[in-house]
């Protein structure tokens, strides 16, 4: 199963949507998807118009308190596509981690035991550079047992472009103290519309010259993911023929090549 982690701590640039619209893309296509609301606000699972888990939740599993099957973390959102949702149990986790040797490790442990069931799991980060977002990022490592990689999705701002520099560093940061290798697979610029202006544009221009990232994907400001996210659908189920569904299927083209 190939572990795929949507990264950045400024909130409001499109994580969320883009985790589940790529997701629904990639079942699409014939994967076997697992969703993971790593956010204890827990968008993506509101999003998909599912409950917070009351039993079983990834929080428990996560601090080795639950001994039921792994399965039962899981819900069927449509044909192909997974979640395991968040939980109350969430808002708790993150100190709990700091107290745990090897926490960075406890969500790959998890993700692995599941990996027979899935092809591709994409992981729904929180808006912040802790301990949570650290065990997104080593569950999409790449080594020899692991095909794992990161996606940033990002806004045309100068904010969002300050942001990446800082999340950049964190990468580097985590990657040097436990030794491992994290793919960044580069950028999704979310509700792009170059007539705001030379913000948008000048910070588009310096996405797409970045020495080190490539921009995966543009998701332009349309009224079919504003409505989908209402709905409480992706916009592949929402409105299946639109051009911003055909830019989240060519995003998982992108993603899969």
């Amino acid at each position: 199963m190939r572990v795929i982690a949507m990264v950045n701590q400024k909130g409001g640039v499109g994580k969320t949507a883009t985790t589940v619209n790529l997701g629904a893309a990639l079942a699409e296509a014939g994967q076997r998807v697992l969703m993971v609301d790593l956010d204890p606000q827990g968008h993506m699972t509101k999003a998909l118009g599912q409950a917070e888990t009351q039993g079983a939740n990834l929080a428990i599993a996560l601090l080795g308190q639950w001994a039921g099957e792994l399965g039962d973390l899981v819900v069927e959102v449509s044909e192909g596509l997974y979640l395991i949702p968040t939980s109350e149990d969430m808002f708790l986790l993150e100190p709990q981690l700091y107290a745990r040797t090897g926490r960075e490790h406890l969500l790959s442990v998890l993700l692995d035991a599941m990996a027979p069931a899935f092809d591709v799991c994409l992981i729904d980060c929180p808006p912040s550079l802790g301990a949570l977002t650290d065990s997104a990022l080593v569950a999409a490592r790449s080594d020899n047992e692991h095909d794992g990689g990161v996606i940033i999705p990002v806004q045309a701002e100068d904010s969002s472009l300050d942001a990446l520099r800082l999340l950049l560093r964190q990468v580097d940061t985590l990657t040097g103290v436990l030794r491992l290798t994290v793919t960044m697979l580069g950028l999704v610029v979310n509700m792009y519309d170059a007539r705001r202006g030379n913000v948008a544009t000048s910070t588009m221009g310096a996405y797409q010259s970045h020495p080190s990232l490539k921009v995966l994907a543009t998701i332009q400001d349309r009224k079919e993911v504003r409505q989908g996210w209402r709905y409480k659908k992706t916009v592949l189920a929402h409105a299946p023929e639109s051009e911003a569904a055909g830019w989240y299927r060519d995003l998982a083209k992108a993603v899969t090549s």
